[in-house]
């Protein structure tokens, strides 16, 4: 798979829709991640916006939306609780305001991640 530079008019949409949301951005993947009690929640992945959702929910949202995949930062290396949102779904404002707030009451509800 080709490296794709992720796209800064993505990432600023992205954190416009998180401004009511108290989270830490921090460096991944090449662009930054969101991360609320330490644990990542969103971020932009190459061309993409990923969410993390539990297992059942993913499921559910990727059987309804087929265009919604696994989130696979390298090939083979699926990540269990994520997803990534397709540019159509990111252009939907109402949609994707729902899944970001799907996305943060589950991560809100996650034990905090020790600091190493």
């Amino acid at each position: 798979m080709k490296w794709e530079t992720p796209s800064k008019a993505l990432m600023d949409h992205l954190v416009s829709k998180l401004e009511n949301v108290v989270c830490e951005k921090r460096k991944m993947f090449g662009q930054y991640a969101f991360f609320l009690n330490g644990n990542m929640f969103t971020g932009v992945f190459q061309s993409k916006i990923f969410l993390r959702f539990p297992q059942e929910s993913k499921k559910e949202l990727m059987e309804l939306h087929p265009e919604i995949c696994h989130f696979e930062p390298r090939k083979g290396q699926i990540m269990k609780e994520y997803v990534t949102i397709p540019p159509e779904i990111v252009a939907n404002d109402q949609f994707l305001a729902q899944l970001l707030d799907s996305s943060v009451a589950y991560v809100s509800g996650l034990p905090p991640k020790k600091k190493k």
